[in-house]
């Protein structure tokens, strides 16, 4: 890794501290919130953003051609958001649409079903106001679970609420290669420099899921990016997230074939990743996928992926049962579409 000057080389000293940044001003902080029938979840994405304790924020939700009343909920907000709406594009062109109105020197991105914690956007400025190497800045976030029923209760908070939180040495800085290995960034809980988004472009519109993924290992090619220990949002686990729908693409895959099409297996720091462990990498995403596939999905879809997955492993016993399971499965009528 470049060497920096003396107070730039101990990222295991650093924190995320609350703002005090009067000195300096409030720089813009721009929030883009794409926003697909959420409806009955808005509301509450919106309140933990604007009920943030920083000053500067502007909110731009990006209606993505909603049908469900969407756009009658985020209106009560009034002025203090921004509506664009779309005709239904994905969530790559949503946050590509926000990203292009947006006017602020950092970047954040909410989905429209999950919420933040306070204190999210104060301490992530300051961090990267005091730390001018760094392009991107995230944390960890909670599960937020459905109760039986499919409501929810209130947001899970953290069990000790903390307002100091210690950066991840191991997991920042030229992360690319962990990248390849992890796709470790939540988006909900990331902050970027506007002029990242200026160098390495926007989302992927073309990816119905996995853009975000795509995005940051751009980013980690020219950029350093830091991780905090703290939690910063909650996801919200539902049975319409994107995660719980069965999709013919294994996206994650192909945007890290494309990764190593393009870069290789080698960061700008100049680490490679075992061969191993990238095989290992590469099986797992083609044998969840085709499990995913095997019980919810299309066993046609299974079968393709779990061949994938015995082409990193040609020997796991585990690939060549299911592979010959969804075979099986496959012979048999089906009946829905599927996305």
């Amino acid at each position: 890794m470049t060497q920096q000057p003396a107070t730039l080389n101990h990222p295991e000293e650093r924190q995320l501290t609350p703002v005090s940044l009067t000195d300096r001003g409030y720089p813009l902080v721009s929030v883009v919130m794409p926003a697909y029938n959420a409806r009955p979840f808005i509301e509450e994405s919106i309140a933990s953003v604007l009920s943030q304790d920083y000053p500067s924020i502007e909110l731009i939700v990006v209606d993505d051609g909603s049908s469900d009343g969407t756009t009658e909920a985020v209106a009560r907000w009034g002025d203090r958001v921004k509506v664009i709406r779309q005709t239904n594009a994905g969530p790559a062109a949503a946050r590509n649409r926000g990203i292009a109105q947006a006017q602020g020197e950092f970047l954040a991105f909410l989905d429209a079903d999950d919420v933040w914690l306070p204190g999210k956007i104060s301490l992530q400025v300051q961090y990267l106001q005091d730390h001018p190497e760094v392009g991107v800045v995230f944390g960890d976030f909670l599960h937020w679970h459905a109760q039986t029923d499919g409501s929810f209760l209130r947001p899970p908070t953290p069990p000790e609420p903390n307002p100091h939180c210690a950066i991840e040495p191991a997991q920042s800085g030229w992360i690319y290669t962990d990248l390849l290995l992890d796709s470790t960034i939540c988006i909900i809980t990331a902050m970027v420099r506007r002029s990242v988004v200026q160098t390495v472009g926007g989302m992927d519109e073309a990816l119905a899921t996995g853009e975000d993924y795509d995005f940051w290992l751009r980013v980690s090619r020219q950029f350093r990016v830091h991780r905090s220990h703290c939690p910063l949002a909650c996801y919200r686990l539902h049975a319409g997230g994107t995660t719980k729908v069965p999709r013919r693409e294994d996206n994650e895959y192909k945007v890290l074939l494309r990764a190593l099409s393009a870069y290789g297996p080698v960061g700008p720091d100049h680490v490679a990743v075992p061969a191993g462990a990238l095989r290992a990498r590469l099986y797992k995403l083609c044998f969840n996928h085709g499990y995913f596939h095997f019980r919810k999905g299309d066993p046609r879809v299974a079968q393709s992926a779990f061949s994938k997955a015995l082409h990193h492993a040609p020997l796991s016993p585990k690939a060549w049962v299911y592979w010959g399971l969804a075979v099986t499965r496959g012979r048999l009528p089906q009946h829905g579409p599927m996305t």
